[in-house]
């Protein structure tokens, strides 16, 4: 295969540039995974860059494995499995099973997740008399220098407790993965030295979303050749600490370095990036690009409603015209700037009989009630120091109740008051008043079940539910839902399995239990693949590409939102929305909204709307 066939200058520019440090501008649709992935095969094939010697960090799992896959099939399997290519998370995860010990973990700790976090900081702040709040302590977490402890003497109190306990359960939460691996590298030059020496070429893709720790672990990284690709008009994530000034300021911060924009889009019409174009040259604070289409279609369609309801029937309808001309729905996309609306939507499709799925959290197998009590035991028997994990089995009324609430609370301060860690004193012989032989039968039979068979995730998940007998449980109380649940939540870890074995990863238990915590909501699309409409937030929809697309909700307040006066982040959101579309691209608005308090408001059509025909004369850039 000759992998410069096919690319034009600017993405061949990309693939062939020997310069060490790169700064890529792509614009949406201009092939960047394609330059990307092309860009890894020529180092290895012509340069003979080894590619375990490459490091691709992603900002989602979707995206890195659409990467790796498409590297395989320009170079094969045996190479391609050697590189690693998924997200900055998964990266600390994988420092941290190597030198975990360093900082206090072993190779099998358990990551813990804000609702962790939160369940643990209120814990504490109840055993040490409620003097303070949780969101009063969460500053004091997250900052590691915090200096003024006089001041806030119950939050700092109640942090160190927090972070003692976490080393207790052999357990980090998911906002300090990132932070361990640089407070690592830097209380550690040898181990800095191993990575730096091992990862001659890093790749950083969508660079736009990179923040202060991401940014931190590149430049400790300090790789002989970067290359770092994205698009400033894309950055949407400043609410979750990205920051856009890192690809503004690229040039200056590596001085020398080549900079090379991809302006051609290959995903959308001449009309659909014309619209794009121009809303986006309204912005100010921006790098100057602007794309070309290569393919004519349809105008783009715009339309008001009275009402959101009868938006919502009016887009359920044009769905279901399309789907009589034999479009697929899975390849049409329903993009709304809250989650609220698509709720709406969601609810009214389903009476309606017109399948959707929705792309977020809210239909996740595995935050089903059942579901995560199951989770619980397969995390405690993966790591046994989670006293989180233990906590939630003994207090969980499914599968089975070990413990009320008041013979917990007995035993938490018993074992405060005798000085004795809680999990030490589950499994002495001497807790006045609790028997607890039933859980521990029930331990001691599940470690030997999964002593005799292959510890993969999918079958761990299959032995617990076989050990409680949930399936005759949920049949002879006719509670067919939460048969469906756990089916659903095995498919998915099976699926799981087998899409980490294809791509040469770890696929073993403890992988799938930080994989849970660290995932993103794209990540449905993977373990999905049912023939629906796909319902999500412009923020989920990042990344993704549908052949049809309906923007809705396009009313000044509710996008650009009134919550927010960062107007142009609000533009850029809404320059992803109008460019995930390939074919066909509906916008829609309505007149009037109602409230959570059942108020009925008066709308008028967003200001974006007339910015899509009308592009900004002149323009400052950076």
């Amino acid at each position: 295969m000759k992998l410069l066939d096919g690319l034009n200058d600017a993405q061949r520019r990309t693939v062939t540039s020997t310069a060490p440090v790169i700064l890529c501008l792509a614009g949406a649709g201009s092939g960047k995974t394609r330059a990307l992935t092309h860009r890894v095969a020529h180092l290895h094939r012509e340069h003979r860059a080894g590619t375990s010697n490459m490091l691709c960090l992603t900002f989602t799992r979707l995206a890195g494995k659409e990467m790796k896959e498409r590297v395989m099939a320009l170079i094969g399997q045996q190479e391609s499995r050697k590189l690693f290519c998924n997200t900055f998370h998964a990266f600390a995860v994988m420092v941290l099973r190597e030198w975990g010990e360093k900082i206090g973990l072993d190779e099998y700790f358990s990551i813990y997740d804000q609702e962790d976090r939160e369940s643990i900081l209120q814990a504490i702040i109840e055993e040490f008399g409620g003097r303070t709040t949780v969101g009063k302590v969460l500053p004091v977490l997250i900052e590691p220098d915090w200096k003024d402890e006089t001041a806030y003497p119950e939050e700092v109190r109640v942090a160190k407790e927090y972070r003692y306990r976490l080393q207790q359960n052999n357990a980090i939460d998911l906002d300090g993965l990132i932070p361990a691996v640089n407070d690592l590298w830097k209380s550690h030059p040898d181990i800095l030295a191993h990575y730096h020496k091992t990862y001659t070429h890093v790749f950083v893709d969508e660079f736009q979303d990179t923040n202060d720790e991401q940014m931190e672990m590149i430049r400790l990284l300090s790789p002989e050749n970067l290359f770092v690709v994205g698009d400033d008009f894309q950055n949407i994530y400043t609410w979750r600490g990205a920051k856009i000034e890192y690809i503004l300021t690229f040039p200056e911060r590596y001085p020398g370095c080549e900079v090379i924009k991809l302006e051609d889009n290959y995903r959308s019409t001449r009309e659909i990036v014309a619209a794009a174009n121009n809303l986006i040259s309204h912005n100010i604070h921006q790098t100057k690009k602007t794309l070309r289409a290569h393919k004519d279609g349809d105008v783009i369609e715009i339309f008001d409603f009275p009402s959101e309801q009868q938006e919502f029937k009016a887009v359920i309808d044009a769905i279901d015209l399309l789907r009589g001309k034999g479009e697929s729905l899975s390849d049409m996309a329903v993009l709304a700037r809250t989650n609220d609306q698509i709720d709406r939507l969601k609810g009214l499709m389903d009476e309606l009989g017109v399948p959707a799925l929705r792309v977020s959290g809210k239909d996740d197998p595995f935050k089903k009630r059942d579901i995560k009590a199951l989770l619980a035991w397969m995390e405690y028997l993966n790591n046994q120091h989670d006293v989180q994990a233990l906590k939630k089995i003994l207090t969980s009324d499914f599968p089975r109740r070990y413990l009320t609430r008041f013979q917990f609370s007995q035993l938490g301060l018993y074992a405060m008051h005798a000085e004795i860690p809680f999990d030490r004193l589950v499994f002495s012989d001497a807790i006045p008043g609790i028997d607890l032989s039933e859980f521990k039968a029930d331990l001691k039979a599940l470690e030997t079940a999964i002593s005799e068979t292959e510890y993969y995730p999918s079958i761990l998940f299959k032995t617990i539910v076989n050990h409680f007998k949930i399936g005759d449980f949920y049949r002879s109380q006719k509670l067919h839902n939460r048969i469906k649940d756990a089916e659903q939540a095995y498919r998915q870890i099976a699926r799981w399995e087998h899409s980490k074995e294809e791509a040469g990863e770890d696929f073993g238990a403890s992988s799938f239990l930080r994989w849970l915590r660290y995932r993103d909501i794209q990540e449905k699309l993977i373990l999905e693949n049912e023939d629906a409409v796909r319902l999500m937030t412009v923020h989920a929809a990042k990344g993704l590409e549908f052949g049809t697309v309906f923007v809705i909700g396009l009313a000044q307040g509710l996008f650009p939102s009134q919550r927010t006066e960062e107007v142009e982040e609000e533009r850029r959101l809404c320059y992803v929305a109008l460019t995930r579309a390939k074919d066909q691209l509906y916008i829609t608005w309505p007149k009037q909204i109602e409230t959570w308090g059942g108020r009925i408001l008066e709308t008028k059509q967003s200001q974006f709307l007339a910015e899509v025909t009308a592009p900004r004369v002149e323009r400052q850039v950076v």
